[in-house]
């Protein structure tokens, strides 16, 4: 019985079964009530006005599963470091499982997980709740329950992208399905679901907002939310010159477009884009 709990993994599967029935809950509240979308479909057979919102529909679905099915970058077992001749240095403070050790005979750090036993290249790190270490690790996403990393980070901002377009348009729908009343309690009576998912859908527009808006300016500057809260506890980024300096920025277009959607850079070359960039600062400032 503990083997099947285990292989099912029960709370995936009640976290992405309730986000599922939440957006067919929405989608049906809309459909199956006097509504725009109910009379596009039945009543005027503007069958394109309904594709086009079942299309944003179905691609928010499509990233929420892409970004909770495609391998986050976890790093394979088999990349075991050569610690030969190493000499030990500080270890990162957020996570007493990862030490750093550097080459005596150059300046390049290497990351050492004592928990995967495995080398842990730049900017990965190791999840407590996937017990993996990450690719370009962001965050473990509890709603999604994966992990966010350099392999479905793309997918996550497109999830939140048709998302915030889906919750927008199913307001507009739903505001103006609103059935009025002068009597106030049979005006709660007869519009409860629609005053119920108009609820949902304005908690819902703030929280995917606000992700959005953040993982945009992630995308942009070539950062993560990592980085970004715990740059003081990582050693690749706290021992910089500048503590402002921003070692993985190629500029906007180049980040946005490049690295982060079509994903050209690869993980081993991150060390590369750090030791350049460094390099140009240096210079610059002397």
């Amino acid at each position: 019985m503990r083997c099947i709990f285990e292989f099912i993994q029960w709370k995936k599967v009640i976290v992405r079964g309730c986000h599922l029935l939440l957006v067919f809950g929405v989608v049906a509240s809309l459909l199956f009530q006097p509504s725009d979308l109910r009379t596009a479909f039945y009543d005027e057979s503007n069958y394109l006005y309904c594709f086009a919102y079942a299309l944003v529909a179905y691609l928010s679905l499509l990233f929420y599963f892409l970004t909770c099915y495609v391998d986050p970058g976890y790093v394979p077992y088999k990349r075991v470091p050569d610690w030969t001749g190493a000499i030990p240095a500080e270890s990162d403070d957020d996570n007493e499982g990862e030490e750093q050790q550097t080459f005596a005979n150059s300046n390049q750090y290497l990351r050492k997980c004592l928990l995967c036993n495995i080398e842990q290249p730049l900017r990965s790190h190791h999840c407590d709740f996937c017990n993996r270490c990450v690719l370009k690790y962001d965050h473990h996403c509890p709603y999604l329950e994966t992990c966010i990393g350099e392999h479905n980070h793309r997918y996550f901002w497109y999830f939140l992208l048709t998302t915030d377009i889906l919750i927008i348009w199913s307001m507009m729908l739903c505001s103006r399905s609103f059935v009025p009343f002068s009597d106030w309690s049979s005006w709660l009576h007869i519009n409860k679901f629609r005053l119920f998912a108009m609820h949902v859908l304005i908690i819902a527009l703030g929280a995917t907002t606000i992700l959005f808006c953040i993982h945009s300016y992630f995308a942009l500057t070539n950062s993560t939310t990592w980085e970004r809260v715990s740059r003081h506890r990582i050693t690749y980024l706290n021992r910089l010159p500048d503590e402002d300096l921003n070692p993985f920025h190629q500029g906007y277009c180049h980040n946005f477009f490049c690295s982060f959607l079509c994903h050209r850079i690869k993980e081993q070359q991150w060390d590369v884009v750090y030791r350049k960039r460094v390099e140009e600062h240096v210079t610059l400032n002397m």
